[in-house]
């Protein structure tokens, strides 16, 4: 079963002269310079290598190939299963340093919602500084394509990389998941039978009737100062990752003509649409098009039209909650 925490993603900085441990210098010697091994030439670093089946959940990038001090970079894998004790002990199991002092080069917050779509997200929440919106159709096989269709919007990327919002359903990726671990598994036992794992059985949850939706932001420069070394995150529960999220206003369920002058009925009417078609970010982005960049007054005069709230709704403060609580099991374990 996964215990999902909130920490899901981290990358350190390790200086060029950090030795490495006595274990993986050894495994190190071994697989650098076999052509067969798993390391590759990069871009930007001199040579990388997944080594999970090496018994490491790590990504390891071997000097960095721009500027003088030639650093390398670790990512660490599956760090949304891991507690702090155990991200430590994965870094030292590489590298002969203190993690504390590591400074971070990436790292990605969650939260889980339990119960609200992604298309709510979409109708209500903007992103300060965010420009750019995209919707995803589905993950599937670690591809992702644009589509829409029947299913909706299954993921939405507020923003840019390296630094962005996504938003998606936690559900439909532990699906894809689940269909290609029951797929491997098939391949390996041919020849016998075997008993399967349910999807609640590996992922805690129900494979159908849950919403869950995981709020991501995803951090990959200009880290905070209160959490740039691996011993700063200890600071976590105290940065709230989700503030630059800005969530709408909420409007009537049906706003009545009598109630208004035409431009202004015509105006708010168009506004519903544009939201509910496109989400509140596309709105607002319409908007600021066709208005000289007036989108925050437009909306604020127009308020009432925005979509109403519903029983679904979370606000700033839950989503904020719901990451504290998870993050703090992570780093007391």
């Amino acid at each position: 079963m996964v215990t999902p925490l909130m920490i899901d993603k981290l990358d350190f900085r390790v200086p060029a002269d950090a030795p490495y441990s006595r274990d993986f210098s050894a495994l190190y010697q071994e697989i650098a310079n076999n052509p067969k091994g798993p390391f590759r030439q990069g871009r930007h670093y001199l040579k990388s290598a997944c080594l999970q089946e090496y018994g490491h959940p790590v990504v390891l990038h071997v000097h960095c190939l721009h500027g003088k001090r030639g650093d390398h970079k670790l990512e660490l894998l599956d760090t949304g299963t891991m507690s702090y004790s155990q991200m430590a002990d994965v870094t030292t199991r590489v590298f002969k340093v203190r993690p504390e002092d590591l400074r971070i080069m990436r790292i990605d917050f969650a939260a889980d919602v339990p119960g609200v779509p992604v298309t709510w997200f979409e109708k209500h929440v903007l992103a300060k500084y965010k420009r750019w919106v995209a919707e995803i159709g589905k993950l599937d096989a670690g591809i992702e394509f644009a589509s829409m269709g029947r299913r909706g919007v299954e993921t939405l990327y507020l923003g840019r990389r390296p630094n962005l919002f996504r938003i998606y359903n936690k559900i439909a990726e532990y699906r894809a998941q689940f269909d290609r671990q029951m797929a491997a598994l098939r391949r390996n036992h041919q020849q016998r039978d075997i008993d399967l794992p349910t999807f609640q059985q590996l992922f805690g949850y129900p494979e159908t009737g849950l919403i869950l939706t995981r709020v991501e932001r995803q951090i990959n420069s200009r880290i905070p100062e209160q959490l740039a070394t691996f011993g700063y995150l200890r600071n976590s529960p105290s940065f709230n990752p989700f503030a630059p999220l800005v969530f709408a206003e909420t409007g009537k369920p049906q706003p009545s003509p009598d109630d208004y002058d035409l431009p202004t009925y015509a105006t708010g009417m168009l506004i519903r649409g544009l939201v509910e078609q496109g989400g509140i970010h596309r709105a607002k982005q319409f908007l600021n098009r066709h208005s000289k960049r007036n989108a925050n007054r437009i909306l604020k005069r127009h308020v009432d039209f925005l979509p109403p709230a519903d029983e679904v709704a979370i606000s700033p403060e839950k989503l904020f909650e719901l990451y504290q609580e998870s993050v703090s099991r992570q780093l007391a374990a």
